[in-house]
């Protein structure tokens, strides 16, 4: 407790109620939850007038240090002084406020019935003898109806009195179980409460070599603060681990030493002020919290709780994983607001790098984000939906009396301003990020095949919701030489199996694309070994979940060279034998009348793909 509050009636309660520190019980061991209940909010009530004193003498201290009026050396010094309380006093309200959440606990804990050692003891006592003589009267009973067994009335009245001993001998050993819970629920009490208290000890020392410190400044009538104290750096530490462990309910780990559990909470603070720097809401850091206080804290650890706890902490940084995606979904932006929904997105970004990629960013710097997608997503993960809906929401205002589409109007404005803004233009790059990972995801998800097989069989063996019949026009850009009437396709595309390109989209049937050539092999534009063809042809995911207005706002329309990355916009034209590019010859996509000419080659790529699957489902 902390020793500048001199709290009589707690360190009375703390002599006879010895619920901290020894596991040892004796007889005269006593429990009155109603008592320990009322002196907890007694304790509360004191503290909470305290934090409140505390509050009312900052504003006079804040007024003070921020008075411009007063100058010099003496007033500069008064003034650091003044900062040193006032430090002092937001760490203990701090304290005040994790001794406060301390209290709750203790109350919680401690039940609603009376445990008296002395009682419980002598009940236990009185079981055990009875039982012992009542299983002797038994013993001789039989005995005797061995010895006189040729009387057999009498032989057969000595086991039915055994059998009358040995029910008296259940009935006490049901009593001695009764006592014997008894005990174990105070010591289950001791346990569970013992450390409570123990993480502000720490804190108050160092609060207490602050005042020891700050007493000793003032001499010969000035103050001479000591600007190398180390209480400064330690009480800035102690506060910020305290206030991470009172807000977001850090508990302690079972069974773990003070050094371990000092190491924890230093981990567990670090990360939670990374989380905090990169925009999570409260909400999904609490997920955080709630998910060591149950994985790692909960359980009695089998190995090192400090690697057990890194590991966690690496799984925040990385999208999809069951930590962050336990946090992504504690936070409910997507059904609140445009803003909040921005938020989140921002978050994404930050967490990912994508807020430092651009459309200069090369293929490398856009295949290292990949790496912050947790490699076991899959691409059909509720996450992939989750992170749509927000999009829409982020960008798509709702229009009044309308909560599920737009207004014609509204959306051909929108549809034309699709993604504005920085956030915008990363959110769009993100999506060639996440065609990589799912492209990546399926080809080292077997050993053998090629990508189309590999798909394929995913997709039977996870039951995958899928289509085979969108239209892959857009992914088929060639250019038309008038000259020599024929179609060029970017370089190493592949002319097997008609020359026409597949699209599978899975994810409701939609958001998740994969476009696959003639040889079977997807169309990332990510690939370190990309051909011309998969650059200019490549997949990208999509937000919008049918080929409706939203998907020409969301994935369409951006597709334009301002959102677009440079690296690809150069691969869109034809080149000479020389490798020297013709921006006189850009690569388009037929016209939708002019996709006639690859019916009977799509159709047959589309129904092998389907036998392939083995697990067609209506399209």
């Amino acid at each position: 407790m902390l020793k500048f509050l001199n709290s009589a009636s707690l360190e009375d309660w703390e002599s006879r109620n010895p619920t901290k520190g020894s596991n040892s019980v004796s007889a005269s061991f006593y429990l009155d939850p109603a008592e320990i209940k009322a002196q907890c909010r007694e304790a509360i009530d004191n503290l909470n007038e305290v934090s409140s004193k505390t509050i009312n003498v900052e504003h006079k201290l804040d007024e003070f240090i921020n008075n411009s009026e007063l100058e010099s050396k003496a007033f500069d010094a008064l003034k650091q002084q003044i900062a040193d309380y006032k430090t002092v006093l937001q760490s203990i309200r701090s304290l005040i406020k994790y001794n406060i959440g301390e209290y709750k606990t203790l109350m919680s804990s401690v039940g609603d019935k009376v445990l008296d050692g002395d009682k419980i003891l002598k009940g236990q006592e009185y079981a055990r003898n009875s039982i012992k003589a009542y299983e002797d009267r038994a013993k001789r009973c039989r005995e005797n109806a061995v010895t006189c067994a040729v009387i057999t009335p009498f032989a057969e009245s000595q086991n039915q009195i055994a059998g009358h001993y040995d029910h008296l001998a259940n009935n006490h050993r049901m009593m001695l179980k009764y006592w014997e819970e008894k005990e174990q629920a105070y010591y289950d009490i001791e346990n569970a409460t013992k450390d409570l208290f123990s993480t502000g000890d720490s804190t108050a020392e160092q609060i207490n070599a602050a005042l020891s410190d700050l007493g000793k400044s003032f001499k010969a009538g000035a103050f001479h603060p000591n600007l190398d104290a180390s209480w400064r750096a330690k009480l800035k530490e102690e506060t910020k681990e305290l206030d991470v462990i009172v807000l977001y309910g850090i508990k302690r780990p079972i069974s773990i030493n003070e050094e371990t559990w000092e190491k924890y909470q230093g981990e567990v603070t670090t990360n939670v002020l990374l989380l905090e720097k990169q925009g999570w809401a409260v909400d999904g850091i609490k997920a955080y919290a709630r998910y060591i206080n149950k994985n790692i804290a909960g359980k009695l650890p089998t190995g090192d709780v400090l690697v057990e706890i890194d590991k966690c902490n690496k799984q925040t940084q990385l999208v999809g994983s069951e930590v962050f995606k336990k946090m992504w979904y504690a936070w409910k932006a997507e059904g609140l607001s445009a803003s909040e929904s921005k938020k989140k997105l921002k978050m994404l970004m930050k967490v990912t790098g994508m807020d430092g990629i651009d459309e200069n960013s090369s293929a490398e710097e856009l295949r290292r984000i990949a790496n912050k997608i947790d490699p076991n997503l899959e691409p059909d993960d509720k996450f992939w939906g989750s992170l749509s809906s927000t999009v829409r929401t982020a960008f798509l205002p709702t229009p009044e009396g309308n909560p599920t589409a737009l207004a014609n109007i509204e959306k051909r404005i929108h549809i034309k301003n699709a993604l504005k803004g920085k956030l915008g233009k990363q959110v769009h790059l993100f999506r060639y990020v996440i065609s990589y990972q799912q492209a990546e995801y399926i080809s080292n998800l077997y050993a053998e095949g090629t990508d189309e097989e590999k798909l394929a069989r995913y997709i039977r063996e996870h039951k995958v919701d899928w289509s085979v019949d969108e239209s892959a026009r857009l992914h088929l850009k060639y250019y038309y030489d008038k000259e020599n009437d024929t179609d060029i396709f970017p370089e190493g595309h592949s002319y097997t199996n008609g020359g026409v390109n597949l699209k599978v989209v899975t994810n409701t049937r939609f958001r998740s694309e994969f476009i696959i050539n003639g040889d079977g092999k997807f169309l990332t534009l990510l690939d370190k070994d990309a051909t011309q063809d998969a650059v200019v042809n490549c997949s990208n995911f999509n937000y919008a979940t049918a080929n409706d207005d939203y998907h020409q706002m969301f994935d369409v329309k951006p597709a334009q060279p301002k959102y677009e990355p440079r690296f690809r916009d150069s691969e869109l034209y034809v080149k000479d034998k020389s490798g020297v590019l013709n921006e006189n010859k850009k690569y388009i996509a037929p016209e939708k009348r002019d996709m006639y000419k690859y019916n009977e080659d799509i159709k047959n790529r589309r129904d092998n793909f389907r036998k392939k699957t083995s697990h067609e489902r209506s399209n």
